[in-house]
């Protein structure tokens, strides 16, 4: 694709990635045995924002010792209650818990539930999910402070509700897909590997709170622009397509900036953002775990 200069490129990118961060973050110390669903649940927030906050990978991965950002202090106002869910054709473990924001092992506890976990389609299983005035609080300080409309939530759970009658690839395809496409459009395999898993963990049907979409966490607004400047049609919600508009954002950004590190921070945080605030905190711990995912895939 021809640019016809570096100033344009650079101003239709500032309008193609935003940061996902919550405000007045405290600090924790994880102990051995924490997961993410019992730390969201004791703080009152979700799995999503704390995977949000601290740039966690898309499996939620976290180390007794190491130090993650809470929103505030909504945990004392928060409760958790059960939801009921059936099995269906299609589901796992790992679809589920992203659904509800939980963790697998959550889920398989509360159920008492094989560790390889199997599921059987119409078996009704319990769902401990934190409820109450602080999760909501987390959910509207997303955007730096901003409050989510309820389009753009109801626009996220339709997303949802899509993608669950969607048939998606497994994960081993998924990283397969990333990695041909890659190639295909002169991205880095390890750097494209890396962003597909820390997004999503390899998974088409993830939906955030503010409608990024499956594999590669893609904005319909985003979307919509790289369309428009590659004469394609993108349907994000199925799985190849939302592989190229990511593989073809990080390219963008790659040539833009000249620079892996600010690829990883653009993708992140959003070129406009950077250039108001520069780059905030998770963004630089964003950066850091691609780097080390990046480590890991291109030795496997």
């Amino acid at each position: 694709m021809r640019y016809s200069s570096k100033a344009r490129t650079l101003a239709v990118l500032v309008l193609l990635a935003a940061v996902v961060t919550a405000a007045a973050p405290s600090f924790i110390r994880v102990r051995s045995g924490d997961t993410l669903s019992e730390l969201a649940q004791r703080h009152g927030t979700s799995v999503s924002v704390l995977r949000q906050l601290n740039a966690l990978p898309g499996n939620g991965v976290i180390y007794a010792g190491s130090r993650l950002r809470v929103p505030g202090s909504a945990a004392r106002t928060s409760r958790v209650v059960e939801r009921g869910y059936t099995v269906r054709s299609g589901d796992n473990l790992s679809v589920i818990a992203t659904r509800y924001g939980v963790s697998v092992r959550t889920i398989q506890v509360r159920n008492k539930l094989p560790r390889n976990g199997r599921i059987v389609v119409g078996r009704r299983l319990a769902i401990p999910v934190a409820v109450g005035s602080a999760p909501a609080a987390s959910q509207s300080s997303v955007n730096a402070g901003v409050r989510i409309p309820g389009e753009v939530r109801s626009s996220a759970a339709a997303s949802r509700a899509q993608l669950r009658r969607m048939s998606v690839p497994s994960k081993a395809t998924v990283r397969r897909m990333v990695a041909a496409t890659a190639r295909r459009h002169g991205v880095n395999v390890s750097l494209a590997v890396a962003v597909a898993y820390h997004e999503s963990g390899f998974q088409q049907r993830v939906v955030s709170s503010v409608n990024a979409i499956g594999v590669m966490q893609v904005l319909p607004s985003t979307a919509k622009v790289l369309a428009r400047q590659h004469g394609r049609q993108l349907n994000i919600l199925g799985t190849q397509d939302n592989i190229t508009a990511g593989v073809l954002l990080l390219r963008q950004l790659q040539r833009s900036t000249g620079s892996t590190r600010m690829t990883l921070a653009g993708y992140y945080q959003g070129l406009g953002s950077i250039s108001r605030k520069g780059l905030l905190p998770q963004t630089h711990s964003y950066i850091r775990s691609i780097e080390i995912l990046r480590k890991r895939f291109s030795q496997g």
